[in-house]
């Protein structure tokens, strides 16, 4: 099925580049179409045919990392106007980060273009299973003594990345897939079934669960919040610094802070009928350009806008022409009315078997597509996408 709004899709037949590492991605990557990548200490004297000075408003119109990257390699001086920056990756187009089975290897799927980036995240140190050394990928392996599942986590171009295994100690790692930066964290001693990010700090979860676990990058362990009794964090977000959460079962949002092994909570307004949240629905905290939003999915999605000064949620059509990406459970980023490539007030949703689901807020239309590219896995050994957003650096 066509992509709506997503540009014209490319051939799926364009032969695919070699794997690239996520640490050298900045300074590898090319497009299929030019020569060879441009060795960064050679070229020191910016082009005639650009200005220094007009770079950056150039590289802000660039719609692939291809021609990013490319730019970067220009030149010395081109380099040091082209930092990783929201500004200079304004136009950059949504990608997915799905498993590639012929190289056993990540790739990104660039979803306008419909096409595949393939490159290498950090590897994980192999598993020793029963006196065995066994390799780590995406999907999982089966093997007569050992289950290994990869699974991910993001929020614009940070990727949290659980590898479990049953037979050796989990691994929690963040990276980021722009610029290669890693961090490993102890494993959270508690289930996991949602990520966030905000700075150092990473916050893991289990919805309609009473227990928050909070650690930061170079902590040696995680601490554990928990709710007073009837009270369960049912989805978090930050917004501007703030942890927010919708308390279930009431729905109910409040403000939380987390103190040592305890969740103080501070509501806002008055608990969700059950005409706004029907039991059989699914509830998200969003944000949009610092406004707190409830996406609420019944057969149809509806948002919610919350009225600080009336502190209620006011219901809404519109997002400005914002769109939302969430994956599954979890708010993956918001891309403004701007970008180009991606429809205006829309929400996508990352879903299993390499599919993901357009919603269109002005139409109320509903579109599911398959990531379909040369090297996509079987169905049984697809598991949830996850969505990348290189202008939330």
């Amino acid at each position: 099925m066509r992509w709506r709004g997503m540009g014209k899709a490319k051939s799926e037949n364009r032969r695919t580049r070699s794997s690239l590492p996520a640490t050298a991605l900045a300074s590898t990557i090319t497009t299929s179409s030019s020569s060879p990548s441009t060795n960064l200490e050679e070229t020191d004297s910016p082009s005639p045919d650009i200005l220094p000075e007009l770079i950056a408003l150039i590289a802000s119109r660039l719609t692939t990392l291809e021609d990013f990257f490319a730019l970067v390699a220009a030149c010395r001086a081109y380099r040091a106007h082209l930092p990783l920056s929201s500004s200079n990756l304004a136009s950059q187009g949504p990608l997915l980060l799905v498993h590639h089975k012929t190289s056993a290897s990540e790739a990104l799927y660039h979803v306008p273009l419909r096409r595949i980036l393939r490159f290498r995240l950090p590897r994980t140190p192999v598993a020793v299973a029963h006196g065995r050394r066994s390799p780590t990928c995406f999907s999982r392996l089966f093997t007569p003594k050992e289950v290994t599942l990869t699974c991910f986590h993001s929020f614009g171009c940070r990727v949290a990345i659980r590898n479990i295994f049953t037979a050796s100690r989990p691994e929690f790692r963040i990276c980021h897939l722009l610029t290669g930066e890693r961090a490993r964290l102890p494993h959270p001693p508690t289930p996991i079934g949602c990520v966030l990010f905000s700075g150092d700090l990473v916050l893991a979860f289990m919805p309609r669960h009473r227990y928050i676990s909070y650690c930061r990058i170079g902590d040696a362990q995680w601490q554990v919040a928990w709710c007073d009794e009837g009270y369960h964090p049912y989805s978090l977000m930050f917004v501007k610094g703030t942890l927010y959460a919708l308390i279930y079962p009431n729905y109910r949002l409040a403000v939380v802070e987390l103190n040592n092994n305890s969740m103080v909570l501070s509501f806002l307004g008055d608990e969700l009928s059950a005409q706004t949240v029907p039991d059989s629905s699914v509830a998200l905290l969003a944000e949009c350009h610092g406004e707190i939003l409830l996406i609420v999915r019944t057969k149809l999605y509806h948002v919610f806008k919350w009225q600080s000064g009336e502190k209620k949620w006011a219901s809404t059509d519109s997002l400005g022409g914002c769109s939302l990406f969430f994956n599954r459970h979890e708010f993956a980023g918001c891309l403004g009315p701007d970008h180009p490539g991606v429809r205006r007030d829309c929400l996508y949703f990352t879903g299993n078997f390499g599919y993901w689901s357009e919603y269109s807020l002005v139409d109320r239309s509903l579109h599911e597509i398959l990531a379909d590219y040369p090297g996509r896995p079987l169905r049984e050994d697809c598991f949830p996408l996850a969505w990348v957003l290189p202008s939330i650096c």
